[in-house]
């Protein structure tokens, strides 16, 4: 549309809409906000996982310690223990569904096969039979109805002599009938040698079998309640299995990140003095995701995982680490003169403590292999443990969006920087979780070796963005560190009655409680105020195509619409441009359009087409128009935000 020439009788003077346009130089964005509630520790100091039962009103946190499952309530602005419920071993994972808690619990040794108690939320007495399941349950969850309970077990080779290895699996346990189908890798060992090719990490020290290697770490189920997704974390690889028929569907590789690129850069030594040296090198880090989570934006499912990385230097047989000088000194690295020559490193760098001699490099078998560029027997490339960074894949587990050196640098700029940990795997994000919170969606990364939550807003999944940090010891002025658990409730089912992320410090053993809410960060909500009786409305939260809006209660023969990408709350006054009462509630950086008033109302209609590129985007609206009640002749609405998707 061509926009009509805004005349006088619709603003006192063209310096009005100057002044309002100006106003939008200082937006004061959206965002997420966070405040620590409450935290308690068990009576030892040590837990690990939580789960929460919204009919009971009880927080459950694994105690490994104990053997027991530490019980919490949370009334008044306090959390209070309860009686414990004592377990019949050792307890790796616990989930809740409508009143019935599930929970891991290792066998005889972490190679036996081990075990799933049921037990009531109210009355923590035994809730029907126990069920038997693989070897080093290491994590659990009901389906979203509550119908099964699948199982992670790890299959975990025992540390002395690395020759009890136990297969990896995947348990589902029908809750009614307590029976147990399994997922087993075993008709995979064939694809051994093809899924090493694709860039599974696969070994094959003491002939042990590809449903020996795959260590299922963690799990998560999509929505349907059909499809498990496993991160088999030292196999920096995604499995994805079919319930109905506890069948092993794919294995696929996570792949390498990029450590040369551009946005990938990591600080690669603890002795070179400088805290978050952060430089591009020429190694690869292996994702070896730990925790998982799916969510849905726009209709399409993702997954989301937080890049630990963990080596097996613990099993006997297996070491599998090495730092960047013993590279060179053990003459793994390519030294060869003659071309070809296609060594990416310099001896100097491996030598140098402050380069990449402190740095913890994976050199497995399959490493070398994988890494032995040229075929001449010798490393070329490089790679290390953890992706230092929150992922998102689709559902086939391509990778959609990576973090990069967000989350490191985003522990520098909050003062929370572990130099210790940069020759490791740095901060090490480990449980991630998906909530929405004022509309807006959201995934919480916990990361084990700085104590903090980094919060991403995910609304367009290929660009996710963060948008918080939490520093969970020093928020909550305990001794919460090592987060290893975290629950993410919403305001229905809190019992603080708004959105909460519950989290516990395994050292410590703290369950700690924190409210979220969102700074004019609901999707299709009005916000602000109009000034001069000015109303704007519109179509959302329903947008199947267009943004309809409706101005109300205006004055003069034109009024205008402007869109941004950002609101403004509380809104930025323009009484000092003679237009008290009056507020900028839109950045108003994309476009403006004018229409006719009739009979005091304006009506304008904004395409939204729902296009993958667009999914997730975000847009604040704004109206003006004439009023004769003030100095500059200018009335303000209130803000709309409206998100394509929604």
């Amino acid at each position: 549309m061509t926009d009509p020439d805004i005349s006088p009788m619709t603003f006192r003077t063209t310096a009005a809409l100057a002044a309002f346009a100006a106003a939008f130089a200082s937006p004061a964005a959206a965002q997420i906000t966070h405040q620590h509630v409450a935290s308690l520790a068990s009576a030892n100091g040590k837990g690990e996982i939580v789960a929460f039962d919204k009919l009971s009103g009880r927080f459950f946190m694994t105690n490994p310690d104990t053997d027991s499952l530490d019980v919490f309530t949370y009334a008044n602005g306090a959390l209070t223990l309860r009686t414990p419920i004592a377990l019949a071993g050792q307890p790796t994972s616990v989930d809740v569904h409508d009143g019935l808690v599930a929970v891991a619990i290792i066998g005889m040794t972490r190679q036996s096969p081990g075990k799933v108690f049921f037990f009531d939320a109210e009355t923590g007495q035994a809730s029907g039979n126990f069920v038997m399941v693989g070897a080093l349950p290491d994590m659990l969850t009901f389906t979203p109805d509550g119908s099964k309970v699948v199982v992670a077990n790890e299959g975990e080779a025992d540390e002395f002599t690395g020759l009890t290895n136990p297969e990896g699996s995947v348990s589902i346990v029908d809750v009614a009938t307590r029976t147990v189908t399994t997922a087993g890798f075993a008709p995979w060992n064939g694809q051994k040698n093809v899924l090493k090719a694709a860039g599974v990490r696969l070994q094959s020290l003491n002939g042990i079998s590809l449903a020996q290697d795959v260590e299922p770490e963690y799990l998560a189920i999509n929505a349907a309640g059909d499809t498990a997704y496993v991160t088999l974390q030292e196999n920096n690889s995604l499995a994805i299995v079919d319930l109905a028929t506890a069948t092993v569907l794919d294995i696929v590789s996570c792949g390498e990140k990029d450590h040369s690129a551009i946005g990938n850069e990591f600080d690669a030594s603890n002795a070179d003095g400088i805290h978050g040296n952060f430089q591009n090198w020429s190694v690869k880090g292996l994702f070896m995701p730990d925790g998982i989570c799916t969510f849905s934006v726009g209709g399409v499912e993702y997954l989301a995982t937080g890049n630990e990385g963990d080596s097996r230097a613990a099993i006997a047989g297996f070491g599998d680490e090495m730092r960047g000088s013993q590279v060179l000194s053990s003459m793994w690295h390519d030294i060869e003169t003659a071309s070809p020559n296609t060594s990416l490193y310099t001896a100097a760098e491996l030598n140098d403590v402050a380069a990449l001699g402190r740095l913890k490099m994976a050199m497995s078998p399959y490493d070398r292999w994988r890494g032995d560029v040229d075929g001449d027997g010798d490393v070329d490339q490089l790679y290390s443990f953890g992706g230092r960074s929150v992922s998102i894949w689709d559902t086939a587990g391509n990778l959609v969006f990576d973090s990069g050196d967000t989350i490191e640098r985003a522990m520098m700029t909050h003062g929370l920087w572990k130099e210790g940990r940069s020759d490791d795997k740095g901060p090490e994000p480990e449980a991630v979780v998906f909530g929405d919170v004022g509309g807006v969606p959201y995934l919480f990364v916990a990361l084990e070796r700085t104590n903090a939550i980094c919060v991403f807003d995910v609304s367009n999944p290929s660009n996710a963005t963060l948008a918080d940090v939490i520093d969970i010891p020093g928020e909550s002025a305990t001794s919460a560190f090592r987060p290893e658990g975290l629950e993410f409730l919403g305001a229905s089912e809190s019992p603080l009655g708004v959105d909460t992320l519950a989290m516990t410090s395994e050292s410590g053993g703290i369950l700690s409680l924190f409210s979220l809410s969102c700074n004019s960060c609901a999707a299709g909500s009005s916000y602000g105020a109009g000034c001069k009786s000015l109303e704007l409305t519109s179509s959302v939260p329903t947008v199947t195509g267009s943004l309809d809006l409706l101005l109300e209660n205006a004055e003069g023969n034109f009024a205008i619409f402007v869109f941004g990408e950002t609101a403004v709350d509380p809104g930025h006054s323009l009484a000092g441009v003679g237009a008290p009462g009056c507020y900028v509630h839109t950045s108003g950086n994309l476009k403006c359009y004018t229409q006719l008033i009739t009979a005091g109302a304006a009506s304008f209609s904004m395409p939204m087409l729902l296009t993958p590129s667009l999914i997730g985007c975000e847009v604040t609206v704004q109206a003006a128009a004439y009023t004769p009640h003030n100095a500059i002749g200018l009335a303000t609405s209130n803000g709309i935000l409206a998100r394509v998707g929604l």
